[in-house]
């Protein structure tokens, strides 16, 4: 039997990761989510704690839940949790204000979620990571941060969200270095570009905008046709998880494996 603690799991692919490990019967899930209004989240996951990956004792308290689950030992956690500015996402680096708020508006829902949360969720986790069989941390990244892809899209906006990943990249790597010692694996992750949009018709600015970055990504993959469903980029995305090892440990990988392409 294998134990899995996935942050962020009220949604998309955070839910859909849920599913479809909680589709094996021998595995235990434990979905930590910040608001617990998910029916299905109640239904799939051996539990589901209303946890806050930004707030460090809110993620402390979310690991002890699950200790008292596991008998103190997890196998693997993926740290799905993200957020964005969505007045300033689509702003280039400078449109972004001279101004201390301004900018800090702009960057920090993605760097609590993304540098400070992995990392409190990394360090809350990391006891029961110790005692675990597969001892795998897996943190959801993106495509966003490859500056290859960045330099040939021409992709100038979510200036904050990217920064973000890519620190987080540096910090999945500096984990690896470190706890490659005690067995333990980390990885970071980018699922794809997903149609992660479950609120019934897209508003024309969400269609209107997803056609701007698919005309962008066709300057690196000519023949995409779009965005794919949770359901295939998890079911990727677990391979990935499944063949990690200590050879791989640290590296930025897509959904396929690779580290070029990223749809």
């Amino acid at each position: 039997m294998a134990s899995y603690a996935i942050t962020g799991a009220s949604r998309g692919i955070g839910l859909e990761f849920v599913r479809q490990l909680a589709a094996n019967e021998n595995n235990t899930v434990l979905a930590i989510v910040r608001n617990p209004e998910s029916q299905a989240i109640s239904e799939l996951a051996a539990s589901s704690p209303q946890r806050d990956v930004t707030d460090p004792k809110s993620i402390l308290d979310a690991a002890s839940a699950a200790a008292a689950i596991t008998g103190g030992k997890l196998d693997v956690l993926i740290h799905n949790s993200n957020a964005v500015d969505v007045a300033t996402v689509g702003l280039s680096p400078s449109q972004i204000p001279v101004d201390t708020e301004a900018t800090r508006k702009s960057f920090e829902p993605s760097l609590y979620t993304g540098v400070y949360g992995s990392l409190w969720a990394t360090n809350a986790f990391l006891p029961l990571i110790e005692k675990g069989g597969q001892k795998k941390i897996v943190h959801i990244s993106s495509g966003m941060a490859d500056f290859g892809l960045i330099r040939k899209a021409g992709i100038t906006y979510g200036v904050g969200y990217s920064a973000a990943k890519a620190a987080m990249n540096v910090q999945v790597a500096k984990y690896a270095v470190e706890l490659a010692p005690k067995g333990i694996k980390v990885l970071a992750l980018s699922p794809g570009w997903v149609d992660t949009w479950d609120m019934g018709e897209k508003p024309a600015e969400v269609v209107q905008a997803t056609s701007g970055m698919l005309s962008l990504f066709r300057a690196v993959e000519p023949e995409l046709k779009g965005q794919i469903q949770p359901e295939e980029s998890v079911r990727k995305c677990l391979q990935v998880i499944r063949d990690l090892d200590a050879e791989s440990s640290g590296m930025f990988l897509s959904h396929n494996g690779n580290q070029t392409n990223w749809f």
